[in-house]
C-alpha cells in the first residue's frame, strides 16, 4: 500500500485573487477539529516517508528512531525497540485493523504482526497479505540452506529455494500459491499440493472469482505451454502476458511462432504480428482489446477488428459500462484521442482518457504549442500553462481540474476559475453528493485545505495518505497531517455548514 506525503518544496508566493470566483463558504462557518496522535517522546525521530495510512484516514503507523534503536508507532502506541526495521515497513491493512513489520535484532530477523513477534530467522522476505488482510505469508531462511513459507505463523514444508516474487493469495483470500525449487526443478505449490516439475515456470495468476488459475511453463525441449486449471495446453516458442476476464470465464495470452506473435482468446488464435501488447477485457468481459505491431506501425485490435495504424499507441481505457473504448495515439509529431474508432485532435501531447461515472462523457488533458487544456466531449477548454487530469463529479454533472496560470495554480470547475490561487494545488476531491469540491493548497513547504474556493485557517507542513483528503459524508472532510512546528502528527476533521 504505497502512500505519499504532500510536503513539496515550492517558491514563496502570496495568495492572488482572480476573477470569476466559485461559490464560497464563509470562513467563520468552517469548523476545524485537530486531535494529536499520541506518539513517542519528543526526543525520538519520526520517519514521515515510512508512514502508512488506512483508507479512511483514521489509522496511522510509522517508524521512529532513538539513537541506534528503532520502533513502530501504531495509533499512538510505540512497539518494543529493534536494531533495525525494513524499509518497506510497516504494513497497514486498508481498514487499519492490522499492522505488521519486519525487524532485526542482533543477526536474526523477525516478523511482528499485531504486536506479536514471530520466530527468529536468518532472513525474511517482504510480507504477503491476503486481500482481506486476515492472512499473512512470508518466505524465511533457516539453517542457512532451507527456505520455508510461513503462513499465519506456521511453517510450511521447506525447499532449497522459494521465488520471492511469486507468493500469491487468491482474490477471495482462501487460496495461497507459490513457486519453489525441489530437486533442482521448479514446482508450484497451490493449496498445499505440488504441481509436476518444470524447467521453467512463470508468475501464475488467479481468476477474479478465485476458482481458476493459469501459468506458463517449460519442460525439456524448447517449447512453452500454458497450464490452465492444472491442464497443459498449447505449444509455442514463447508466451507473453496472460489475463482472465472479470467474469473469470475467458482467458487471453500471446504466443510466439517463429518470429511472429498471435493472441489466443478463448483457445482461438488471432492474426500474426511482429509484436503484441497485453490483452485487456472490458468490465463486462464481453470485449477485448490489445495493441499489435507490424513493421514500424502499431494498431489497436478492438473486438478482433484492426483499427487505423499509428507510429505509437499510448494510454487506453474502457468506459465503466463497457460500451466505449478510447486510447491516445501518436502519428508523426501529432497525437490523437481515438474514441470508438473516431479520432479527436491533433494535439502536440495528451494524457489518458477519463470517462464519467455514467460513461456518457470523455475528458482528457492535451497540449497545444506551449499551453495545456482540457477537452471534454470534443470541446476544448481555456488554455493554461499546465493543467491536471479532469475529475468528474459523482453525479456526472460537473468537471473540475487544476490549472496553472501566471506561475500559480487555480481550481477550474465547469470552466470557471476559482477565486484563490496557490503556488501548488493538489489532491482534488468531490464530496459524495457532488455539492462540494476540496483540495490542498501549498506555499513554501506549508499546506492548507481549500473547500469551494475558501481557505481553512490551519496550516500544516504536510498531509499523509492517498488520497490525503477523504470526504466522510457530504459535509465532513478527514485527513492525517503534520502540524507546524515540528513533526506532530494529527487527525484533521473539517465540517462544512
Amino acid at each position: 500500500m504505497k502512500r505519499r506525503i504532500f510536503n513539496l518544496s515550492v517558491w514563496i508566493l502570496g495568495l492572488l485573487l482572480l476573477s470569476s470566483p466559485l461559490p464560497a463558504i464563509a470562513e467563520t462557518q468552517i469548523k476545524e477539529e485537530i486531535v494529536p496522535f499520541a506518539g513517542p517522546p519528543k526526543e525520538w525521530t519520526i520517519y514521515p516517508d515510512s508512514a502508512k495510512v488506512s483508507d479512511d484516514n483514521k489509522h496511522l503507523a510509522y517508524v521512529c528512531r532513538l539513537k541506534n534503536k528503532f520502533a513502530v508507532v501504531f495509533d499512538g502506541k510505540t512497539s518494543e525497540t529493534y536494531d533495525g526495521i525494513s524499509k518497506e515497513s510497516p504494513y497497514l491493512s486498508p481498514d487499519g485493523a492490522h499492522v505488521a513489520y519486519r525487524a532485526i535484532k542482533g543477526s536474526k530477523w523477525y516478523v511482528v504482526r499485531d504486536r506479536k513477534e514471530g520466530p527468529a530467522y536468518e532472513m525474511t522476505s517482504s510480507l504477503f497479505f491476503s486481500p482481506d488482510y486476515k492472512h499473512l505469508a512470508y518466505i524465511a531462511q533457516k539453517n542457512n540452506k532451507e527456505y520455508v513459507v510461513v503462513v499465519d505463523g506456521k511453517e510450511k514444508p521447506g525447499y532449497s529455494g522459494v521465488s520471492k516474487n511469486n507468493v500469491l493469495y487468491s482474490p477471495d483470500s482462501n487460496r495461497l500459491g507459490y513457486i519453489a525449487i525441489k530437486d533442482k526443478k521448479l514446482v508450484m505449490i497451490l493449496d498445499g499440493k505440488l504441481s509436476p516439475s518444470y524447467d521453467e515456470l512463470s508468475q501464475f495468476i488467479f481468476s477474479p472469482d478465485s476458482k481458476r488459475y493459469a501459468y506458463m511453463a517449460k519442460r525439456g525441449g524448447n517449447k512453452y505451454f500454458m497450464v490452465v486449471d492444472g491442464k497443459e495446453e498449447g505449444s509455442s516458442d514463447a508466451m507473453g502476458v496472460y489475463a482472465f476476464s472479470p467474469d473469470s470465464r475467458r482467458l487471453a495470452y500471446s504466443v510466439k511462432e517463429g518470429n511472429m506473435w498471435r493472441m489466443v482468446v478463448d483457445g482461438q488464435k488471432g492474426p500474426a504480428y511482429d509484436h503484441l501488447g497485453n490483452a485487456t477485457f472490458s468490465p463486462d468481459s464481453r470485449r477485448i482489446v490489445y495493441a499489435a505491431v507490424k513493421g514500424k506501425l502499431s494498431s489497436m485490435i478492438v473486438d478482433g477488428n484492426k483499427e487505423r495504424s499509428f507510429d505509437e499507441l499510448m494510454f487506453q481505457g474502457f468506459s465503466f459500462d463497457s460500451k466505449h473504448f478510447a486510447y491516445s495515439a501518436k502519428d508523426g509529431k501529432k497525437q490523437f484521442m481515438i474514441l470508438d474508432g473516431k479520432a479527436e485532435g491533433p494535439y502536440d501531447k495528451m494524457d489518458k482518457p477519463v470517462f464519467s461515472p455514467d460513461s456518457r462523457h470523455l475528458a482528457f488533458r492535451a497540449q497545444k504549442g506551449e499551453q495545456w487544456l482540457v477537452v471534454i466531449d470534443g470541446k476544448e477548454g481555456k488554455a493554461y500553462e499546465n493543467v491536471g487530469l479532469p475529475l468528474f463529479s459523482p453525479d456526472n454533472k460537473h468537471v473540475a481540474y487544476l490549472a496553472q496560470k501566471g506561475g500559480v495554480w487555480v481550481v477550474v470547475r465547469d470552466g470557471r476559475e476559482g477565486s484563490v490561487s496557490y503556488a501548488w494545488l493538489a489532491a482534488l476531491v468531490w464530496s459524495p453528493d457532488s455539492a462540494h469540491l476540496a483540495c490542498l493548497g501549498g506555499v513554501s513547504n506549508t499546506w492548507k485545505v481549500l473547500v469551494d474556493g475558501q481557505t481553512a485557517k490551519t496550516t500544516f507542513s504536510g498531509f499523509l495518505g492517498l488520497p490525503p483528503l477523504v470526504f466522510d459524508g457530504p459535509k465532513h472532510i478527514r485527513g492525517l497531517a503534520m502540524r507546524l512546528p515540528g513533526q506532530e502528527l494529527v487527525r484533521y476533521k473539517l465540517t462544512l455548514p
